[in-house]
This record gives structure tokens, C-alpha cells and sequence, in this order.
């Protein structure tokens, strides 16, 4: 056999155009699995209690022509009641309000109902409750009314609104098996074994083409860091494994990109390798730390005040202390430590978001929900960092819509946002010439210039192609912020097109299970918590995404879990316990515990 063509070929270069390819089989595998069993997985609805309601039909002239008696199952723990199409529990009566009372159930299973302020009242057991005057308040005293406070219902108590009659009712002993049926016939959807043990695999490889392509200066550093995550990986997985958890497809997926992301800060900046894979340590911590919180929504809603404190003073302090990097002042450095504010914000913004909306219909908490987020609005245009604010302002939107179901409203804020945007644009044009070069970059007059990064991100991806030039061996890591705002590029060209396309369908695929934990949802503070950090992952990697490649202004936002920076990296991990807590199967959500217990 003739092998001439292999003179001056070193191994090591065998080596790397052969694991390109291997790469691409690993991370199909890994993320296929994944994605198929998070998307194939049902998070049917449970039935907590079922609603009896008798209401009167009558004709134009208001004689009665009949009685419809129907028993309506209550699938939530906060249900909206009253005629509009949109609410929870939706009855034809002409006399209720659009949206006239709700009814609550906490976490030890007892109910309450509010009336919202209606216009002909609520009765419960023959007393008036409606119109926001007095409520009962006292589960073990039921003579007791106190102004402001929901009536304590049990089941078999009459709430009577309009020409409806509502009597709450328990669920059998036989539906309350299949709810926890339910929960368990999804658990084991994926083993984990298959995948970490892939994602092991993937890893050391990594580890051994970034040491080949890095040479013996960082080796040290480059093993350091890759086994680091891989022994932190495989210790979390145990540690949850012994606590019953079972379903590791999110965390997965969340490991994948995050070995993605030390291999880009191995490419563009070896020496800071270590400190990511502390931010990861410290992303999973925090990722564990508010699950385990999320276990009591009581306590959740309190800790929303102390966030919110937390997340003034902090945009306060980069107002105050700051420093510019790329046109934006939204870094605090600290003793040769640095930060950004604005990503800590974000897990404060959906917390405080979820936990005030949650107590529905409360004009108290909706105030204050937007006059803090006003406040993060304002702070960020006068750092600069527009593309957060975007990200912030959408993520806004998504809450209070899943609060109102009022799309008018969205109307008239998205104008007033944009209102607020040209005035912005009328006294800081600076900001607008960022935006100038927007579908223009490869212009001769700019792709120096202005189109600099973007031209040369288009480039680099090219010469990437399905399967890339392999990990550590592009060009684009000369480019400034390429390990960060231009991340996907760099996916693109080292690790081809094939992982940079699996690496956005994770996000996707995460986006599209927050998108249907609304149907199944127990509480509204985990549907609101999971659809607000989706929008963020979604909205954040488009902006990423087609901002490299000039479909879209770019605004310099990182990718979630795979841009260089330690406070990405940490709020990323901290986001997705938000999408983990609204699964609803047994074993792994931090929401529905061993035994079938809430």
C-alpha cells in the first residue's frame, strides 16, 4: 500500500481531522437523546379538585328558561373564574364580571377564593364577600372577616356570583393515584447513563485536541479545567441520583454547552480556562441552591423583596462605579475582579416578576413589578447595554402577558417603549450610528470599520463548514469579542456547522418545554418563573445568533452557557432552575417531591 501521501502529515493532525467527525457523532447522540426525551415527555395536566357550578339561562327579558348544572375540573393552583374566554374556569353567565373572583390552593392543599373587585359581588355561604369589601380570613375561624383577605373554602361551601352557583368538590381517592401515576410514567423516559457517558467521552477528547492545539504551555490548564467539569458533572449526577432525582436531560444539555464554553476560552483566552470552570462550579451551585428553594413558594415569594433590594443597589452601583467595555458601562471591576451587574439582574427580574404576578390581580404587586422594571429599563439605556435592555423589555412582555392574556395592553406598551427608543436615539445619536451598519457590514466603506466583526465572523464560519478545522485551530480568536458577542461564529468555524446548529436547537428545545409547562403548570409562579427565563434563552441566543451574521443589529449579547464570561456563565445555569422546577414529573422536578407528595 502506497502511503506516500501521509509524508510530513504528523499524527497529531491525523488526530484532529479525525475527531472533528467523532465530535459531530458525539454531540448528535448527546443532544438528540436529550432533546427527543425532554420533547417526548407529556407533563399531562393533574386534576387538584373539580368545580360544580349551577347556573340560571334566561331569555332576553330575564325569565328563566332553564338550569345548566356542569362539573368543570380545576387543573391549576390559581384559577381565574368569570366569563372572559380567557379565564381558567370560564362560565356563560352574563352577570359575572370578565374576570370576577379567583381560587387558590397552596402548598398543604387548602383553597381560598378572592373576589376581584366584580361588579355584583360574590356570596359565600350567603354572605357577601365581593366588591373588595370584607373577606374572610381565617381557615379554623370562618365567622371571622377581615377587610382585604380571601375567604378560606372548603370543600362543600357554596360561592355564588351572578346567577351561578360554585361548590368546590374533592377529587377521588382513584384520581388523586393517577395524578400520581401520572408523574411517574415519565421518570424514566432517558437513562442517563448512555449520554454522560458520551459526554465523558466528548469531554476527554476535548481535553486532548485543546492540549494538541494549545501545545504544552496550557496544557496543565486545559486539563485542569476540562476533567474539573467532568468530575463535576459525574459527582452532581451521583449526588442527585442518591436523593431519588432520576431525569438529567436539561443538566445535560447545560454540561454539553458549558464544555463548549471552555473550549472557546481555551481558543481565544487559555489563561482564563480556570476561572470558567469556577463560574460553571458556581453556576450549578446556584442552579441546586434555588431549586431547593423553590421547594417552598411561600418562602419564594418573601426573598422577592430582598432581590429586588439587591438587584436597585446593584444597577445603582454600576451606574455609579462602572466601566465601559464596547461602548457600554456595565461592569464593575473589584480588586482585578469583575462583573456585570445587569446578568445577575436577570434571575432577580424573573423572580420578582413571577412571585408578585403570581398573587394574582393584586394592583399592589403589578405596580410594583413595573415600576422595577421601569427602573432596570432606565439603568440599562443609560449604561448603554441596549441589547439587554431588549432582552429585559421582552421578557417583560411575556410575564405581564401571561399575567393579563391582554394583548392591547402589549399594544400599548411595546409603543411606548418605542416612543421611549426614539427619544433615546434624539439625545444620544451615538447609540444609532452602533446600529448604522446594520445589513451594510460588507460595504467597502465599512467592512474595515464598522463591519469589522461581523465580516470577519461570516469568514471564519465559511471556512468551518459541517464538522469545523477543529477545536483550537481557528483564526477568529484574533478578533475582538469573539469568544463572547461573536461566540457562534467560532462555534461555527472550529467545531462546525453541525454542533453550532445542535448547540441553538438546545436552547430551542429548552424554550419550547417552558412554552408547554403553561398547560400543565401547578402554580403560576412556575409557569411565569419557566416562560420568563425561556424568553430570555430564546430571545438572547437570536440576538447572538443573527447579529453574527448581520440578519439582525448587532447589540452584543453573549449565548447562554457557551460565551466567554464567568457572570453568563453563573446566571445561565441559575436561570435554568426556573425551566427545571416546572417539569412535573416525579423525580425530576424540585416542584413535585418522592412519593407523590407537593
Amino acid at each position: 500500500m502506497n502511503l506516500d501521501f501521509l509524508e510530513g502529515i504528523e499524527l497529531t493532525d491525523l488526530f484532529t481531522a479525525a475527531v472533528r467527525w467523532v465530535f459531530v457523532l458525539l454531540g448528535i447522540y448527546i443532544l438528540v437523546r436529550s432533546i427527543r426525551s425532554l420533547l417526548r415527555t407529556k407533563n399531562p395536566a393533574e386534576v387538584w379538585a373539580y368545580m360544580n357550578l349551577r347556573t340560571i339561562k334566561t331569555d332576553e327579558s330575564g325569565q328563566q328558561i332553564n338550569i345548566e348544572e356542569i362539573s368543570v375540573p380545576v387543573t391549576h393552583w390559581e384559577n381565574v373564574i368569570g366569563r372572559a374566554k380567557n379565564c381558567d374556569i370560564s362560565i356563560e353567565d352574563p352577570t359575572l364580571s370578565r374576570n370576577h373572583g379567583v381560587l387558590m390552593r397552596d402548598t398543604a392543599g387548602e383553597w381560598t377564593y378572592r373576589d376581584l373587585g366584580s361588579k355584583n359581588g360574590t356570596y359565600f355561604n350567603d354572605e357577601e364577600i365581593g366588591k373588595g369589601r370584607g373577606t374572610r380570613s381565617s381557615k379554623k375561624n370562618r365567622d371571622n372577616i377581615n377587610l382585604g383577605k380571601a375567604v378560606a373554602v372548603g370543600y362543600g361551601d357554596v360561592l355564588r356570583a351572578g346567577m351561578t352557583e360554585m361548590v368546590l368538590m374533592p377529587i377521588s381517592i382513584e384520581e388523586k393515584n393517577n395524578n400520581i401515576a401520572m408523574r411517574r410514567s415519565d421518570t424514566k423516559l432517558m437513562s442517563a447513563g448512555p449520554s454522560l457517558a458520551a459526554l465523558t467521552l466528548f469531554q476527554l477528547l476535548t481535553a486532548f485536541q485543546m492540549g494538541i492545539a494549545l501545545g504544552s504551555e496550557h496544557m496543565a490548564g486545559v486539563y485542569i479545567a476540562i476533567f474539573g467539569l467532568m468530575i463535576l458533572m459525574w459527582i452532581y449526577v451521583g449526588v442527585m441520583k442518591s436523593l431519588g432525582n432520576t431525569s438529567f436531560e436539561m443538566e445535560t444539555i447545560a454540561f454539553f454547552l458549558s464544555t463548549l464554553s471552555l473550549a472557546v476560552v481555551g481558543s481565544s483566552a487559555p489563561e482564563s480556562m480556570f476561572k470558567q470552570f469556577i463560574a460553571v462550579v458556581l453556576g450549578v451551585v446556584a442552579f441546586v441552591v434555588i431549586c431547593l428553594i423553590l421547594r417552598n413558594l411561600e418562602r419564594t415569594k418573601t426573598l422577592r423583596w430582598a432581590l429586588l433590594a439587591g438587584a436597585v443597589v446593584l444597577l445603582l452601583a454600576n451606574l455609579a462605579i462602572g466601566t465601559f467595555s464596547y461602548g457600554a458601562k456595565n461592569w464593575i471591576e473589584i480588586g482585578g475582579f469583575s462583573f456585570q451587574p445587569s446578568e445577575l439582574v436577570k434571575v432577580a427580574f424573573v423572580w420578582i416578576g413571577a412571585a408578585t404576578l403570581d398573587e394574582l390581580f393584586q394592583k399592589k404587586n403589578l405596580t410594583v413589578f413595573i415600576l422595577f422594571s421601569v427602573y432596570c429599563f432606565g439603568c440599562l439605556g443609560l449604561m448603554g447595554d441596549f441589547g439587554t435592555a431588549i432582552i429585559f423589555f421582552v421578557t417583560f412582555l411575556i410575564i405581564s402577558f401571561l399575567r393579563s392574556g391582554d394583548f392591547s395592553k402589549l399594544v400599548l406598551m411595546v409603543g411606548a417603549a418605542a416612543a421611549g427608543g426614539f427619544m433615546i436615539l434624539r439625545f444620544r445619536p451615538y447609540i444609532a450610528d452602533r446600529f448604522a451598519s446594520w445589513g451594510h457590514v460588507w460595504d467597502p466603506a465599512i467592512v474595515d470599520g464598522a463591519g469589522f466583526q461581523q465580516t470577519r465572523t461570516m469568514s471564519a464560519a465559511a471556512s468551518g463548514g459541517l464538522v469545523g478545522v477543529g477545536a483550537g485551530e481557528g483564526w477568529l480568536e484574533s478578533v475582538p469579542a469573539a469568544d463572547t458577542d461573536m461566540v457562534f461564529g467560532m462555534l461555527i468555524e472550529e467545531w462546525g456547522l453541525i454542533i453550532a446548529v445542535l448547540a441553538v436547537l438546545s436552547i430551542v428545545t429548552l424554550s419550547v418545554y417552558a412554552y408547554r409547562s403553561i398547560f400543565a403548570g401547578r402554580s403560576t409562579f412556575y409557569t411565569i418563573a419557566a416562560c420568563g427565563a425561556m424568553s430570555m434563552f430564546i430571545f438572547q441566543t437570536c440576538l447572538n445568533v443573527f447579529g453574527c451574521v448581520d440578519i439582525l443589529p448587532f447589540t452584543g449579547v453573549t449565548f447562554p452557557f457557551v460565551s466567554n464570561g464567568g457572570t453568563s456563565m453563573m446566571v445561565s445555569w441559575a436561570l435554568l432552575a426556573f425551566l427545571k422546577a416546572a417539569d412535573t414529573r416525579e423525580r425530576a422536578s424540585i416542584a413535585v417531591k418522592a412519593g407523590g407528595k407537593i
